[in-house]
């Protein structure tokens, strides 16, 4: 069930809210008179299976009690209903749960009611509400705050987690020796991220400043920043790092922009919580930039409105239009440590290197004459002639690629974007020759 969020503040919440109070009002509460029993709503994060699990029994809470377990009971008006993971782990569950503390041989049972319901747009979330002893409070405050801090406080796994997607995590499948860049740039990279977690953590420190770095990839589309990144994620990830991404394109029922700062918050925060370093990708950065939060967005890159991680958070944000992120942002030291431009292909070297790893065991010795004619495209495009070509040796059932067959991609794919650009020069009211350039 996607979706799942901690008690809302809309019409049906208050609603399924106002159920669960009346039947501990009538059906609990008289029962245990002496206790003087307070309801309260609380965190989602109590019943989730992996947060249990997790909670260290020794954990002092206020009064010297200790959490000392959980059994589900039985209540007519609460169905029982388990949330899986993504892998398929139970996660958390509706139903009555008595949660059970104790001191010194006293025991105390605090009852938690936990059930689902949908929203105004047909969304599955949750409300969960708590009956504790007036005298227990104070205990139970710090229990659930604790069991939120265990919930964001994600161990490494082998997936990136997704912060505002239509799915929760993802697995990076590109590795570092696959990225094709000048290497120059490719190690200055790799080497500013693999040093700030060696060492960059220690010193930032020592100079009384966050353990907070924020790096910037910029270049025209295409140009392999989304295949940087996921190759970054797959590093991280190999050193258990926490990986986290945030997608601006999902637009759910109460984002009207789909690039919102409530998205980099929840990254932030899952960071903040984590035991671990932590990777954070922003992609698309100047969409974060409207005018409605960008005083917000630039605060948090200040660090000034953000909770970092002490074992280090690195953010790095891509854009396609460096010229539409503020120059509050690009030219202010601290808001962005460094950016890196990624260039279209530069060398017959790199245009070769690509050529022949998209190609595979498709690659000839002939297909080198086409490398001079791919120079100063960017990545993806060279990626579409092979994948092209290799799609029409396909269909064709041909036991091997010829170079006619690629040359003829490749000429086909640069009509389409000479057609494209004219197409877009005679909307902007530019004059166009007939070789698909302007006359600018």
């Amino acid at each position: 069930m996607p979706n799942i969020a901690c008690c809302g503040n809309d019409a049906a919440s208050q609603l399924k809210v106002d159920g669960l109070v009346a039947w501990l009002e009538a059906e609990w509460m008289p029962t245990r008179v002496d206790q003087h029993l307070v309801t309260l709503n609380t965190t989602v994060a109590i019943i989730d299976d992996t947060v249990i699990a997790k909670f260290d029994r020794a954990f002092p809470l206020p009064g010297g009690y200790a959490f000392s377990g959980i059994r589900d009971i039985e209540c007519p008006i609460v169905a029982r209903v388990t949330n899986l993971s993504f892998d398929g782990d139970r996660v958390d569950r509706s139903g009555a749960f008595l949660y059970q503390f104790t001191r010194d041989g006293e025991a105390v049972d605090v009852l938690a009611l936990a059930s689902y319901y949908t929203d105004e747009v047909n969304s599955w979330r949750m409300v969960c509400v708590a009956s504790v002893p007036q005298d227990f409070i104070a205990a139970w405050h710090a229990f659930a705050r604790e069991c939120d801090r265990l919930h964001s406080a994600l161990d490494p796994t082998p997936r990136v987690i997704i912060i505002g997607g239509r799915s929760h995590s993802f697995v990076p499948t590109v590795n570092w020796d696959e990225i094709v860049l000048p290497e120059k740039l490719k190690s200055d990279i790799l080497g500013d991220v693999s040093s700030f977690f060696l060492k960059g953590i220690d010193v930032y420190k020592r100079l009384n400043l966050k353990p907070f770095r924020k790096l910037l990839l910029a270049g025209v589309p295409g140009t392999g920043k989304t295949m940087l990144c996921s190759a970054l994620a797959r590093w991280a990830l190999e050193r258990q790092y926490v990986v986290i991404y945030v997608s601006s394109a999902y637009k759910g029922p109460n984002d009207e922009y789909g690039s919102t700062f409530s998205k980099i918050q929840h990254a932030l925060s899952v960071a903040a919580s984590s035991n671990h370093p932590s990777l954070i990708l922003l992609e698309e950065l100047d969409a974060f930039l409207h005018e409605e939060e960008k005083a917000i967005v630039l605060n948090v890159l200040d660090g000034n409105e953000s909770s970092i991680n002490d074992k280090g958070t690195l953010l790095i944000a891509t854009t396609n239009y460096p010229e539409a992120i503020d120059e509050r942002v690009l030219k202010r030291p601290g808001r962005l440590d460094r950016v890196f431009i990624v260039p279209e292909t530069r060398t017959q070297l790199d245009a070769e290197h690509m050529l022949r790893q998209y190609l595979g065991i498709m690659w000839q010795e002939a297909h080198r004459a086409l490398v001079p004619a791919l120079v100063g495209y960017p990545g993806a495009f060279i990626r579409e002639v092979a994948v092209y070509a290799l799609t029409q040796v396909a269909y064709d059932d041909m036991p091997e690629l010829s170079y006619a067959v690629l040359e003829q991609s490749y000429q086909n794919l640069k009509e389409q974007l000479e057609a494209r650009d004219d197409f877009l020069k005679q909307r902007n009211g530019e004059p166009v020759l007939g070789n698909g350039y302007s006359a600018n």
